[in-house]
């Protein structure tokens, strides 16, 4: 599902559904139409993995004018942008492999070049698909930002920490910062990676604003799945309960580490 909303282009839905894993025909996509400037019809697609899915990036085209007047298909994605996205989606998930096993150095080297591929292109999909209103509310409303660059997100959070672990806080900042601008300061997590790096850095302060910027986005995420869920089914109303309740323990651990920074810098 994670490959699929990187690489989504706009006007396809990526949807989870039962078939992936009772019948085999998943994953699946939506594939909407958007008012005639798509060339694509609106169609569900099933197994759309490898080269499936990249024929999706492929096969999006808009309207362009031509010479005269007329009208012509060109792609909206070039293969270079195409290919750097998929090069740097690739190397996001060793770099996630590196990370795990706290090869930090690596991780780092390989989060660097994942950035540095994907990120242009990633945000320049990322542009196409908000014109075109192709964010489904579920996607945003899990993450507060959109489900596609969740990835560079991760790689920025998971850079910076990486850093840290290497006694390189000021590169651990600036991927830090990254993390909060790439997910529009709707990453707990990311919030989370900036206090880290504060901490390191004997800043007080910045540690506790970024705590309580990391509590507010856990509360908006709370407050979103406590709502009503008419219509949905048991396994979609406890996946909701799931993701409330983590939100809600992590909010309450964070809640006293910053009263502790606060009870410290009263003091001093």
């Amino acid at each position: 599902m994670d490959k699929l909303n990187a690489l989504a282009p706009p006007g396809v839905q990526v949807v989870k559904g039962g078939c992936v894993s009772l019948c085999g025909s998943g994953p699946v996509v939506e594939i909407c139409s958007d008012g005639g400037e798509m060339t694509i019809s609106s169609v569900k697609r099933k197994r759309v993995k490898g080269d499936a899915l990249l024929s999706l990036l492929n096969e999006f085209t808009v309207n362009s004018e031509a010479e005269g007047g007329l009208k012509q298909q060109t792609p909206a994605f070039t293969s270079y942008m195409r290919d750097r996205l998929i090069e740097g989606y690739e190397q996001s998930l060793e770099a996630n492999d590196a990370y795990n096993r706290k090869n930090y150095e690596k991780a780092v080297e390989l989060y660097q070049d994942a950035i540095e591929n994907g990120r242009k292109p990633a945000l320049i999909l990322q542009e196409i698909r908000d014109a075109r209103g192709n964010e489904s509310g579920s996607e945003m409303q899990q993450y507060g930002y959109p489900a596609g660059l969740r990835w560079l997100v991760e790689s920025f959070r998971n850079s910076c920490r990486s850093k840290l672990a290497l006694g390189d806080v000021d590169g651990a900042r600036r991927d830090a910062f990254a993390a909060t601008v790439f997910s529009k300061n709707a990453d707990a997590s990311a919030h989370e990676c900036l206090a880290e790096v504060c901490a390191k850095s004997g800043d007080a302060l910045g540690e506790l604003q970024a705590l309580k910027a990391a509590i507010s986005s856990l509360e908006l995420l709370e407050e979103e799945y406590l709502k009503p869920l008419p219509g949905k089914d048991a396994v979609a109303r406890a996946a909701a309960a799931i993701i409330r309740n983590d939100a809600a323990a992590r909010k309450r651990e964070l809640g006293f580490k910053a009263v502790k920074l606060e009870n410290i810098l009263r003091l001093s």
